[in-house]
């Protein structure tokens, strides 16, 4: 008998009936025993379901969950039509969930640092053509992408005062 290992999937369905909030709850009812988690499309045509199977192999946690949502979700919306499925071992989701969900980011502290500047003169550099624009505004300021401010510096002219004129 193969070895079974437990294997997130994620089915993504189209129904032939709304799929109201109503329908989601009872959905993730029939599904309770594997940890089913729910979303719904803005326009009610459809959802996905994330939920835990245990199979022997990822094409076999595949079609255990199809039919898992296919026979909780049919009773209660008519037919559904799958028109996505992804199946993940459970090292794959750790390592998707330790994953930062936002990119790292650095203010004009950081970025003084990483350019050795003041932090007067790193404020300046946002008025500069090319500066990175911030990913976040917060409170405190505009938060830069830290690999874009890095490029940034990298590839930046620093030499100073006017262009020099070519000679002739």
């Amino acid at each position: 008998m193969p070895l079974m290992t437990n294997w997130q999937a994620s089915v993504a369905f189209m129904s032939a009936h709304p799929f109201t909030e109503d329908a989601a709850f009872d959905t993730i009812e029939a599904l309770l025993t594997h940890g089913a988690a729910m979303s719904v499309e803005r326009d009610l045509s459809g959802g996905s379901v994330t939920l835990s199977v245990e199979a022997a192999t990822p094409l076999d946690a595949a079609a255990e969950a199809t039919r898992l949502v296919t026979s909780a979700a049919e009773p209660i919306l008519g037919s559904i039509s799958v028109t996505g499925i992804e199946v993940l071992s459970e090292s794959a989701v750790d390592a998707e969930l330790a994953r930062p969900l936002f990119p790292e980011v650095v203010g004009y502290a950081e970025i003084a640092d990483m350019a050795g500047v003041s932090r007067q003169r790193a404020r300046q550099f946002a008025s500069i053509s090319g500066f990175p624009k911030p990913v976040i505004e917060t409170a405190q300021g505009p938060l830069m992408g830290r690999h874009a401010v890095a490029r940034w510096l990298e590839t930046r002219n620093t030499s100073g005062g006017r262009p020099k004129k070519a000679i002739a």
